[in-house]
Order: C-alpha cells, then structure tokens, then sequence
C-alpha cells in the first residue's frame, strides 16, 4: 500500500476533494429555532464521522469511527426478506375460552353416560 499524503496544513476546505458530485464538507447549523446562537456544524463526507464545528471565534473538530474513507463500491449487505403474512385466521385455530367447573363436570358425566351405555351394548351382544 502506498501512503496517502495530505493537502500542506491551512488549507481552505474548498480545496477539498469531493466524492464523485458529493462535495467534500456538508455545512449546517445546530439549530433553525435561535440562530443567534447556532454553532455551525461541518461534517466531512469523505471521512464520515469527522465533524467541525465553530461558534464565534471558537472552533474544534472530531472524529467518531474507524478510519475508514466513504467509498460508493462500499460493500452494502442484501436487504432482509419481507416480512411474511400473518396466518389466516379461522374458527379452526381461533382461540376459545377456558371451559367453567360445571361445564366440565357435565361434559364428563356425558362421555361416562356415553361410555356406560356401550358397555350395555356390548354385553348384550
């Protein structure tokens, strides 16, 4: 790899080298709602995660990232799938509530009924 070298110190950012039609620096203010008091914000589009920011007289810069340059042919992972459809919805898988004590009772006391009276039916036979 060869090292990179960079523009002589003080150079003005408009000599700055943009990204195919990205330029260089994205330039904004910190809020639309006072800007008697904004500080302007510039963010670096060639290394993302490089801002400068200035208010009067006062300035500083940094850097959130990991030494990376913006690169278009950056590699960009698939999407996901869609997320699927719900499952139809029918009276087969529809939820029903929890029969009572009493119904319960009375629902085994048919299937005894029930039970009991083919064993009368079989002995029979």
């Amino acid at each position: 790899l060869q090292q990179e070298i960079g523009p002589p110190l003080l150079t003005p950012l408009s000599e700055d080298e943009g990204i195919q039609n990205i330029p260089a620096w994205t330039a904004q203010p910190s809020t639309d709602l006072i800007p008697q008091y904004a500080v302007a914000i510039l963010q670096s589009n060639r290394w993302p995660g490089a801002y400068a920011f200035a208010s009067g007289m006062k300035f500083n810069s940094i850097y959130f990232g990991w030494g990376h340059k913006y690169s278009p042919e950056n590699h960009t992972p698939a999407l996901p799938e869609p997320v699927q459809k719900e499952y139809p919805d029918g009276p087969e898988i529809a939820e029903a509530a929890d029969p009572t004590v009493e119904e319960e009772l009375a629902f085994k006391a048919t299937k005894e009924k029930a039970r009991a009276k083919k064993r009368k039916t079989r002995k029979k036979e």
